[in-house]
């Protein structure tokens, strides 16, 4: 593996190990609540189009996320998201919309990007190893939130 390649790596386990701490996940967001996204630079559309694929940028720290408000983000605000929200509502919208999420991004858009099945999955293992209490809005427990993603991953 490319020491690129464990960087990356390094830094998306990072993310999960802290916002799984914390509780807490950073985005910046514009005026209209746009969250700040860009380009993939991993992912290839799954059709014949020549469509990009969308990368919505999430951090574990507001200094990271601080570090990117530069360019075409220098005018948007941290926003902080809970972990319970991230997970049900944030990588399921994700899955649905066809978009990836950018991990810990420098301020060179460098970071890990994240299929946000398995990103929610890397979550739902880092919750149950901690034993973290989280309260879900449209979930009953953890266990139905990973039941669901099981039957996602069946279709």
């Amino acid at each position: 593996m490319s020491e690129n390649k464990q960087e990356l790596l390094d830094k998306y386990f990072h993310f999960i190990r802290e916002v799984v701490a914390s509780g807490i996940v950073y985005c910046l967001k514009d005026e209209k609540d746009y969250i700040a996204s860009c380009t993939s630079s991993q992912f290839e559309t799954q059709d014949d189009e020549d469509e990009e694929v969308g990368v919505l940028a999430f951090w574990s720290d507001k200094e990271k996320a601080q570090a990117c408000k530069q360019e075409e983000w220098a005018d948007y605000k941290i926003s902080e998201i809970p972990l319970a929200e991230f997970m049900e509502s944030w990588c399921l919208g994700m899955l649905e919309e066809d978009v990836v999420a950018g991990i810990n991004f420098d301020t060179e858009l460098f970071g890990y990007e994240e299929h946000p099945i398995h990103l929610l999955k890397a979550l739902i293992d880092e919750v149950e190893a901690n034993d973290t209490k989280l309260e879900f809005q449209s979930f009953s427990s953890l266990n139905d939130l990973k039941d669901y993603v099981n039957d996602l991953e069946k279709e």
